[in-house]
């Protein structure tokens, strides 16, 4: 089965050998073979090569940079097959009922990772809203400031966002069309999965890690992804039952979306952690 890569080194580069990738960084080299991933998520790329980018397209694996402020990404699957789901999803007279479930799974999720903690928590307001005051809970309960929470939390959503981006494009969907953030499918995507990835991350993580955490080191960064790593491969229940790793859940809530926008008699059902 194919799975993800998240590299994070300083000024590596990604280069190709026969059908693998080949990551060189300072003394470490590592090979990848193409056929065993569909994403890799790179934080420090000095340097891709055309043949790596080549073999991406050859093989169907999505690229994904992570910037200081944003996360760029390089696919070689062709959309031209989706054209109509894309037409339909600019054109959606559905739109606000979208955002409704994204909306409404977000807050669902949210009062799901706080039950789990035992904090009562109400979503009232904005988007926006709920999720400063949010953030400002999660910083009282860990005792960690809340800048160096809002900092991390940056960081580990990239990598969620690259996996919603997959997800999104082997759905068919473009990512450039989004509901609540309209030109954002993926922004979308994490609101509904950044209370169960990245903020769980956090509570796992725990208040003397983080707050020793240094984001500047990618070493600290490397520590962080692998708390992040585990929580994505975990196998989780929804609230229709479904038990299956983050990530699937992630690319199941891809193919729902495809599905309702195309099927009009259907319901489109985002993720929503089971509560117990």
């Amino acid at each position: 089965m194919r799975r993800s890569y998240w590299i994070a080194y300083n000024g590596f580069n990604l280069g190709r050998r026969s059908r693998r990738f080949v990551v060189e960084a300072e003394d470490r080299r590592r090979e990848i073979a193409s056929l065993t991933a569909y994403l890799l998520v790179l934080d420090g790329c000095r340097r891709i090569s055309t043949s790596a980018l080549s073999l991406a397209s050859e093989d169907n694996v999505t690229i994904a940079l992570v910037f200081k402020d944003r996360i760029a990404w390089f696919t070689g699957m062709l959309q031209r097959k989706h054209v109509e789901l894309i037409l339909t999803q600019y054109s959606t007279s559905r739109a606000k009922e979208i955002a409704s479930c994204i909306r409404e799974a977000f807050n669902h999720n949210l009062y799901a990772f706080f039950s789990r903690l035992n904090l009562p928590f109400e979503a009232e307001g904005g988007l926006g809203e709920v999720r400063v005051n949010a953030l400002k809970l999660l910083s009282r309960y860990l005792r960690v400031d809340l800048s160096l929470i809002e900092s991390v939390i940056q960081y580990l959503s990239y990598f969620i966002e690259a996996e919603c981006l997959d997800a999104v494009v082997r759905a068919g969907l473009t990512p450039h069309i989004g509901f609540i953030n309209k030109r954002s499918l993926t922004r979308d995507f994490l609101l509904v999965f950044e209370p169960s990835t990245v903020w769980r991350c956090l509570v796992e993580i725990g208040s003397d890690i983080l707050s020793s955490i240094d984001l500047g080191s990618y070493e600290g960064r490397r520590l962080l992804l692998k708390y992040l790593r585990s929580i994505v491969e975990r196998s989780v229940e929804d609230t229709d039952g479904r038990r299956m790793p983050l990530f699937k859940h992630i690319k199941a809530t891809a193919k729902g979306l495809a599905s309702y926008l195309m099927n009009p008699a259907g319901d489109f059902i985002p993720f929503k952690e089971a509560v117990y």
